[in-house]
């Protein structure tokens, strides 16, 4: 009985501390460079990235689509870079670049 008390302790502490993947900070703007990359079609491979982030087992770079500036706080920042990762089926990935903080 013990051991299980202690198994189901150690479960909600590993859990609890599990890392948020997106940012806390929802109240400072910066202005981002974003990129739009889709997936290089790979042999023997699907066109696809590995993670939000723009990663590739092979090929570390993707094909450039698009580039443009927005304002936006590090958890939508997040929020998009996910949401695009998601909707395309892994095919497509925005590269953030901060240049300045906004609305000072």
């Amino acid at each position: 009985m013990t051991k299980n008390i202690l198994i189901a302790l150690l479960l909600t502490i590993a859990l609890g501390c599990k890392k948020n993947k997106f940012s806390d900070d929802d109240t400072n703007f910066y202005k981002w460079k974003r990129d739009l990359y889709r997936a290089p079609v790979q042999k023997d491979e699907p066109a696809l990235f590995y993670s939000r982030d723009g990663k590739i087992a092979a090929n570390l770079s993707g094909i450039f689509v698009s580039s443009d500036f927005v304002i936006l706080t590090e958890y939508r920042k997040d929020k998009q870079q996910d949401s695009i990762y998601k909707a395309s089926g892994k095919m497509q990935v925005y590269k953030y670049e901060k240049l300045e903080r906004a609305g000072d």
